[in-house]
């Protein structure tokens, strides 16, 4: 757990001025995150995320992961209001299914949810979806201003900050969450 602290610690202290996260991640090549980027055209919003590596086949349902429990995620949290919190999230993410049968697959997209969150603290609640798709190591992000009046407001990439997050068993430090900011 103490090297995840100093990975987001160190990201943390390395601000806008600095692209990335500075701390050698410790989360696995599909969660540690290489870049991102944000776009709007008009009323049409997409971010890209790039992770270092996408396996040929990732395992859902894992037997070491609690059911309910957050197992994978890739995001786009978004401060549209500039407050300095997020307040919405673009998400591809996966809970561990109660009594899940574990899933092997090489098609990410399948398995998950694809989700426009408002984010109100430590909760998020689903106002929409939002177009994914992989190409390569990098996930995309896409969605239009009507899904959520507060996207009207996101102008530039300083207000999106990228992660991820990986659970591999039940205990605290199984997870690993990585965070990218441009």
């Amino acid at each position: 757990m103490r090297a995840w602290l100093s990975a987001v610690a160190l990201c943390a202290l390395g601000g806008v001025a600095a692209a990335g996260c500075l701390g050698e991640s410790g989360c696995p090549k599909f969660a540690h995150i290489v870049a991102g980027d944000f776009e709007r055209t008009g009323d049409a919003l997409s971010w890209t995320l790039e992770v270092e590596e996408i396996p040929s086949e990732l395992t859902f349902n894992q037997a070491d992961v609690p059911g309910n429990f957050l197992e994978y995620r890739w995001a786009v949290d978004v401060d549209s209001d500039r407050d300095g919190a997020a307040d919405l999230r673009a998400s591809v993410e996966h809970f561990a299914m109660v009594a899940g049968a574990q899933v092997t697959t090489t098609d990410i997209l399948s398995q998950t949810n694809h989700n426009l969150l408002e984010v109100m603290g430590g909760l998020a609640t689903v106002v929409g979806t939002i177009d994914a798709s992989i190409t390569g190591n990098t996930f995309r992000f896409e969605t239009t201003t009507a899904a959520s009046s507060g996207l009207a407001a996101v102008t530039e990439p300083g207000q999106s900050t990228w992660t991820t997050s990986y659970r591999y068993g039940a205990e605290l430090d199984e997870q690993c969450d990585e965070v990218f900011r441009r």
